[in-house]
């Protein structure tokens, strides 16, 4: 009788998953190069931004669309500015889209759609460097969205407002330099994100120096008492690891932020987003096996295939 199959770590395909985090880095490296000679050095930026929707929709099942655009709500009044989001996943299969915007020699890609708002999923902010300017311009344009996250719509309301329960949002920074590896203003921005109802994060896609193909997680957390930072020149390094000081918000309750390193957090962060925005998520349990795997591990599984000891 065959054995059963068991969850194996790392997973087939774990490094080939790693392939598409450094396709979008080098297509950054090549625009970062480019803009050195542009009187206005933003060209790398936009192309972070439409290498990451480039890759969510390779990645994420058809049933849901990615863009640059708007949100629209019809609780907004018509003279209200419209904010665009850098990323906007959304439920193309149910959504109409309400206007397109670009350029005639655009291509698709870099055109920037209007959904309506029941229609959205999650927002991601892109930025080319995590550093305390990025983080906090990032953090100010998520605040945008706060309009529409004031409440929640009854399911059986036939006019949607409000951004659904099930959304999502956070940040992507394509680079940490060197430079602002001891900010800790670079980290403890985020925790503003604790006014926005489902931000989770986000991700850091390479630390400057880094040997491994590491991904930085930058997560939210929270105790019942304050705690000290571990970042600066005389404490820790953003590039290994990162606790902000906490910041009290009630009795006993302190948030912080914090970022870790590791080659399976490209992996956790895509299946997390899918898991997000299709209801399924939960920050208790790994989303999926799949992408999971580490350099440790696989020379470990060497080692024993060899018959020497660990």
């Amino acid at each position: 009788m065959e054995n059963k199959l068991k969850i194996e770590i790392p997973v087939q395909g774990w490094k080939q998953f790693l392939t598409s985090k450094r396709e979008m880095l080098d297509a950054y490296d090549r625009a970062r190069k480019q803009s050195e000679s542009h009187e206005v050095a933003t060209y790398h930026g936009k192309c972070a931004e439409a290498e990451l929707r480039k890759w969510l929709l390779n990645f994420l099942p058809k049933r849901y669309g990615v863009t640059s655009g708007y949100i629209v709500s019809p609780g907004l009044k018509s003279t209200q500015k419209t904010p665009h989001y850098d990323v906007i996943i959304y439920d193309q299969l149910e959504s109409p889209v309400l206007w397109v915007e670009g350029s005639p020699d655009a291509s698709p890609q870099g055109k920037s759609h209007a959904i309506p708002v029941e229609h959205v999923r999650c927002v991601l902010e892109v930025k080319a460097n995590l550093s305390s300017t990025s983080s906090k311009e990032a953090m100010e344009h998520l605040k945008d969205l706060l309009p529409l996250l004031s409440d929640t719509d009854n399911p059986s309301d036939k006019y949607k407002l409000h951004l659904s329960p099930n959304f999502w949002c956070g940040l992507v920074f394509f680079n940490l330099k060197k430079e602002n590896q001891f900010s800790e203003a670079a980290l403890s921005k985020l925790i503003a994100g604790i006014d926005l109802r489902g931000f989770f994060g986000g991700v850091v896609l390479r630390g400057e120096g880094h040997q491994k193909d590491d991904t930085g997680r930058l997560a939210l957390f929270q105790s019942e008492n304050s705690s000290k930072g571990t970042i600066g020149k005389n404490k820790q390094s953003l590039l290994n690891f990162g606790r902000t000081q906490t910041l009290q918000t009630a009795d006993n309750l302190h948030f912080g932020a914090m970022l870790t390193w590791s080659e399976m957090d490209f992996a956790k962060f895509g299946f997390d987003v899918l898991a997000m925005i299709q209801g399924t998520y939960d920050p208790r349990s790994v989303s999926t096996f799949h992408g999971m795997g580490t350099s440790e591990l696989e020379h470990f599984l060497a080692l024993g295939k060899e018959g020497k000891k660990f």
